[in-house]
């Protein structure tokens, strides 16, 4: 992403920070780019895990996941003056998408079906 895409000031209203990255088409300091990440992730992690997702919204899931990921790129290879709580929300975020993002290309698990191969099927088997 080009630093001449980031307008100067965040676009949430009420802050006066200047503008770290866009994410979904909006201008945001770091401050309101962690807080978008964490509100969207926390959006949909239960539903990427327990695969509850209609097929439009697993790819809205994908295209967040991997905007979140470039951005987070984006913001650690650009600021070279993070604080350390700012770096480790950097990689809590990535980690984050990296840990769901195999899971939204995973099929949905089947039910196996249950074969008895045990004694009680071998003498039924005997006796018939």
């Amino acid at each position: 992403m080009d630093q001449a895409s980031v307008s100067t000031d965040c676009n949430t209203s009420g802050c006066q920070s200047s503008a770290a990255i866009v994410l979904a088409g909006e201008d945001l300091c770091l401050d309101h780019f962690f807080l978008r990440c964490y509100e969207q992730l926390d959006k949909w992690e239960p539903r990427i895990r327990h695969r509850i997702l209609e097929a439009a919204e697993a790819s809205a899931a994908r295209a967040f996941l991997e905007e979140c990921s470039n951005r987070i790129l984006c913001v650690s290879l650009r600021n070279e003056s993070l604080s350390n709580l700012e770096r480790s929300r950097l990689l809590d975020i990535l980690l984050t998408c990296g840990d769901l993002q195999p899971l939204l290309c995973r099929p949905t698990p089947r039910k196996k079906p249950t074969y008895s191969f045990g004694l009680a099927s071998q003498r039924a088997a005997t006796k018939s």
